[in-house]
């Protein structure tokens, strides 16, 4: 048996009735971007139809149908995900959180209290961050105990790989050299199709902390930063030729510690998938490209009780989880390797 929380309570500096968590889940408003299909049971079809045009003619007798429409599918395999912590009322003791704790007999039992509550929040909380990584670091082709947090299903960026090599660009690896943030988001507009360009009001840039950091750099150094920068719901919203850019923090963490490292445990690089991501990335897509099939949501998915047996209170959280993307033609992603 283990607890969740181990590290004992101040007495003298906290409030019975109040806590804190640490910031387990890296906000970010990346799922806004995506299509999120609900109520997912199995693996799902995404249907494509190729673009029709070029049919309406001067007017002629007779009939003469317009034909050259392709239809063609990609498959999203979902896999049933689960987290399971374990908390003993006991360890709760003689600490001011004890205050809480329940008499006699139901003394280990934290059933509807705040403690109950505590110890939920940051577990979901955990499981949210968890989602967002295996979102888009995973890679089903790493088998064995060392990739179990990465192997459960393709991520994003596992299924980007498939993209045409003139959308998959290549970033200096290292520290970013001045103006290099902007000038990657530019190739990568250059780089984008046609079709692509068609839907620039619905374009939006996905980019590492580093990304993010050198082009604020390029544009306080410009005078010019206010110019970039608008509110959305209140907060800054840092954008790049009118399209909004989507600050991953959670990418930094996870290259930095799972990436690029001796044994790299997430996707490769795009770029050059023999190699490993190493610092900088970034996607270029149109909202609802990707999308997300889960039957995840904030309470359905959990189960708490008490085990009077063993004294400890359990905790189990489960979804269906899988990514694909739909149109190539509407994605471009830049990566920095090693």
């Amino acid at each position: 048996m283990a607890n969740l929380i181990t590290t004992a309570l101040t007495y003298s500096k906290e409030d019975a009735l109040a806590y804190f968590l640490q910031p387990l889940f890296v906000g970010n408003k990346a799922m806004d971007f995506f299509e999120v299909m609900t109520g997912v049971k199995s693996s799902q079809k995404l249907d494509k139809f190729s673009t029709l045009e070029k049919i309406t003619k001067a007017e002629a007798s007779g009939f003469s149908g317009a034909t050259g429409v392709s239809y063609t599918q990609k498959t999203i395999s979902v896999a049933r995900m689960e987290a399971e912590v374990e908390q003993a009322g006991g360890a709760f003791f003689n600490t001011i959180k004890g205050e809480l704790l329940r008499l006699g007999l139901n003394k280990d039992d934290i059933t509807g209290t705040i403690l109950q509550e505590i110890v939920a929040n940051v577990m979901l909380r955990g499981v949210d961050r968890d989602l967002q990584r295996q979102l888009w670091f995973n890679d089903s082709a790493n088998a064995g105990a060392p990739y179990v947090d990465y192997n459960s299903y393709d991520g994003i960026l596992k299924q980007l790989g498939g993209l045409p090599g003139a959308q998959k660009l290549d970033i200096t690896s290292g520290a970013m050299a001045a103006n290099l943030g902007k000038d990657t988001m530019q190739a990568m507009i250059d780089a984008m199709p046609n079709e692509g360009l068609e839907l620039r009001d619905d374009l939006v840039f996905f980019v590492t902390r580093s990304i993010a950091d050198n082009y604020r750099a390029t544009l306080s150094a410009g005078g010019q930063e206010l110019a970039y920068i608008s509110m959305t719901d209140g907060t800054n919203q840092l954008s790049y030729q009118g399209i909004p850019i989507v600050e991953m923090g959670l990418w930094d963490t996870v290259i930095a510690n799972d990436s690029n490292v001796a044994t790299p445990l997430t996707a490769p690089s795009l770029f050059d998938n023999t190699k490993k991501l190493d610092g900088h990335l970034a996607v270029l897509t149109v909202k609802n490209n990707i999308v997300v099939a889960t039957d995840y949501d904030s309470v359905g998915g959990a189960d708490l009780w008490y085990n009077k047996d063993l004294k400890y209170n359990r905790f189990r959280f489960e979804y269906v989880m899988g990514t694909n993307y739909k149109n190539d033609e509407l994605v471009v992603t830049a990566d920095s390797q090693a």
